[in-house]
This record gives structure tokens, C-alpha cells and sequence, in this order.
């Protein structure tokens, strides 16, 4: 009889389902949302946005601002209105930060690891979700913004403790493009960048990748230079 009674009742529920129709389970994963991610931004062959940059550490805060233009493979340049005149360019092998106020040039050759100077670039974004442990930082996901945007927002958190950033939060667009992180290191600095105008597949000559050394500027091969 109990058997019977279960029969019944699977064949119940069965009766209930419209006939041709199977059940769908529409839910996604933060693997999915990081795989997704980095898919995104292989398929790019060139973007531009806006950012802004604001640093905290015992209360004393600092901003910057300015234009990011990058081109695949590798080209990168970001050009300062705040601090006015600073700029980082590469060309994939190489990178170059100038500091006007000290006269200054940072020559970095790109190793195949070399945190944030890499992380422009899908192998640089591989190696950021390889080195941290990464969840959703809310049940619902995406999730409603102040703003009313939804976006999903991941929590990375550093497997090992090395120099850099301990934890990071990104909030991701439902196009799978970074928008915000917030870093926040060892020292306590919590630094968070935000990115607008964002503008994808756009015409960017090969030529303003290239840096111009500026006369008499004092230069520094490959510094050792913390993520943070």
C-alpha cells in the first residue's frame, strides 16, 4: 500500500507538469560569472574608460583621476588629469610609469608574473582568480546596487599572504565587465577604483602606446614595486 501511495503521488506531480515541458533551473556560479569574465575580455580588441582612484590609510584619503586606453595584445596607457601630467604606457614587453612632480621613469620589463602591471590582459586576469579564493558577497546575484543597477560582486580573498592586496571586491556588470574593486592590503590602505565611460572595440592607433622618454628624466629599471 505505501508503495502504491508513493506511486500515486510521483504520478501526481508528473500530471501537473505541462506535457512537453521539462524543468529549467535558470541559476549561475561564481565560477561562471569569473569564466565569463575573462572570456569578455579576450574578446576585446580594444577599450576606453574613464577611472578614479581613491586611497584611504589612517584617515587621510587621496584621489586620482584620468583616461585608460588599452588595445590588445598588451598595449595599455593610462594617462593622469590628477595628479595632471602622470602617465604609465606599455607595450606589452615593457611598461613605463612617469612621475612628473619628481622627474622620474619607472622601466618595468613585464615578466610573465608581475601583479598589477600584467593584470591588463586575460592571462593577467587568469592569474588573479588562480591566487585568490573567490565567492559571491551576497546571496542574491546579482544584486541591486544603490544606484538600482543590478551587478554581480565577487569577494577575493589571497590564498597566500603576500605583498598587495589581502581582499578585493569587484563589482561586475551583467555584460561580464569589471566596473569597481576595492582593495584593501595588510597596511591597512584601502584603495578603490571606479571605472566610467566605458567604450569597447574602439579605433586606437598603435602609436600612442609608444612612450617618449622626456629629457633628463632620472630612470629606475625593474623596481621592485608593491602592489599597493
Amino acid at each position: 500500500m505505501k508503495r502504491f501511495n508513493r506511486f500515486f503521488l510521483l504520478m501526481f506531480f508528473i500530471s501537473l507538469c505541462p506535457a512537453g515541458h521539462a524543468y529549467k533551473f535558470d541559476f549561475i556560479t561564481v565560477g561562471d560569472v569569473v569564466e565569463q569574465v575573462k572570456k569578455k575580455f579576450e574578446s576585446l580588441d580594444s577599450y576606453q574608460a574613464q577611472f578614479n582612484i581613491t586611497s584611504t590609510k589612517i584617515g587621510k584619503k587621496s584621489t586620482q583621476s584620468g583616461f585608460i586606453k588599452y588595445k590588445n595584445p598588451g598595449r595599455l596607457i593610462v594617462e593622469y588629469q590628477n595628479p595632471y601630467g602622470q602617465k604609465i604606457v606599455s607595450n606589452g614587453k615593457s611598461m613605463w610609469v612617469y612621475i612628473p612632480s619628481m622627474n622620474v621613469v619607472a622601466e618595468q620589463d613585464l615578466m610573465s608574473d608581475s601583479g598589477l602591471f600584467s593584470s591588463a590582459s586575460k592571462s593577467g586576469l587568469e592569474r588573479l582568480f588562480q591566487k585568490y579564493h573567490y565567492r559571491f558577497a551576497s546571496k542574491e546575484q546579482p544584486e541591486k546596487i544603490t544606484d538600482g543597477v543590478k551587478k554581480y560582486t565577487l569577494i577575493l580573498k589571497q590564498k597566500e599572504k603576500k605583498s598587495g592586496y589581502r581582499t578585493i571586491k569587484l563589482w561586475i556588470s551583467e555584460d561580464y565587465f569589471i566596473e569597481r574593486a576595492r582593495g584593501e592590503t595588510s597596511s591597512g590602505k584601502e584603495v578603490d577604483i571606479t571605472f566610467s565611460k566605458i567604450q569597447t572595440d574602439v579605433n586606437l592607433p598603435n602609436g600612442i602606446f609608444k612612450f617618449d622618454m622626456p629629457a633628463r628624466a632620472r630612470i629606475i629599471k625593474n623596481p621592485m614595486i608593491a602592489e599597493e
